[in-house]
């Protein structure tokens, strides 16, 4: 690690992914149950599907992340 190393354009990306996807179904989340206090109970289906579809998939893109990680990591010590 002594010389400066920039992470993989892959993991970067996956790293994006994850943060948008998760954020933007936390968003939907509070917004869902927000307009449920409120009493609005006519919003559209979707707002209350997305996080659960969301969720999953930033697990997932975490996941693929970690072993991407691994695989460098590992090519790296065998050089």
């Amino acid at each position: 690690m002594a010389k400066n190393q920039k992470r993989p354009q892959i993991e970067t990306t996956l790293a994006y992914m994850a943060v948008g996807v998760i954020g933007v179904s936390i968003v939907f989340m509070l917004l869902t149950l927000g307009l449920s206090a409120l009493g609005f109970n006519s919003f559209p289906v979707f707002f209350a599907q997305l996080p659960l579809i969301g969720l999953p998939v930033g697990f997932l893109i975490i996941i693929s992340m970690l072993i991407v990680s691994i695989i460098r990591r590992t090519k790296e010590n065998r050089d």
